[in-house]
């Protein structure tokens, strides 16, 4: 508690620092891993609206069940987090599969100091990333975004939209907030309530699927 009160007297999320992220790891306090891949993730891969394989980057990509999903479909990965437990874990899911340094690639690195990426992805995927953001730093995530994408890029999102009310993380994700956040720089061209959602998460979960202008 006291870490959390001096971390709000100098203005800094508690949630922003690699410290409570790998916290969190270290103690097995892991709500959003489902210990799989998301089923709607794979839905849309096996769709007839799946997009062309290409190089996607997975932020803020946890474990990396879903990194490894899109590995499986053929696409280039190159899998962000800043927690060394989160990447270690990542790491070891390509490496078992023959595709770490081939096809997949980590990296340890906040993903809010990217600008080395700038314009190299054809693909962002979200899943759960986004809710883990302090609200105060959503536009500064949509840019982060933009940025990465190529011209014709695209975001793929699974959203996990939440009521919650208090301090996070997770933080609250209302679906008229994701219109507002991403109009201005990304056409929305797939939009869709899941129907194959883990038990938990039924009714709470939005597909995207985004066109950078």
């Amino acid at each position: 508690m006291e870490v959390r009160n001096e971390m709000e007297a100098k203005k800094i999320p508690t949630v922003e620092t690699v410290e409570f992220w790998e916290g969190l790891y270290q103690r097995n306090i892991t709500p959003w891993e489902l210990g799989t891949f998301s089923p709607p993730l794979k839905t849309f891969l096996d769709s007839p609206y799946r997009v062309p394989q290409g190089h996607v980057a997975v932020l803020g990509c946890g474990t990396g069940h879903d990194a490894l999903l899109f590995a499986h479909y053929g696409y280039i990965v190159t899998a962000f987090d800043f927690a060394p437990s989160a990447i270690a874990s990542t790491k070891a899911k390509f490496a078992q599969y023959g595709y770490l340094d081939k096809t997949a690639r980590t990296i340890q690195q906040d993903i809010f100091d990217l600008h080395n990426f700038r314009g190299q992805f054809d693909y962002v995927l979200e899943h759960t990333c986004f809710c883990a953001i302090h609200p105060a730093r959503r536009k500064n995530y949509e840019l982060v975004v933009r940025d990465l994408l190529k011209p014709d890029g695209k975001l793929i999102a699974l959203w996990w939209l939440l009521e919650r009310q208090g301090s996070g993380p997770p933080f609250p994700v209302h679906k008229d907030d994701l219109f507002e956040l991403f109009s201005s720089d990304f056409r929305f061209d797939m939009v869709h309530e899941p129907t194959d959602s883990v038990p938990d998460r039924k009714g709470k979960e939005l597909f995207t699927l985004m066109s950078k202008f």
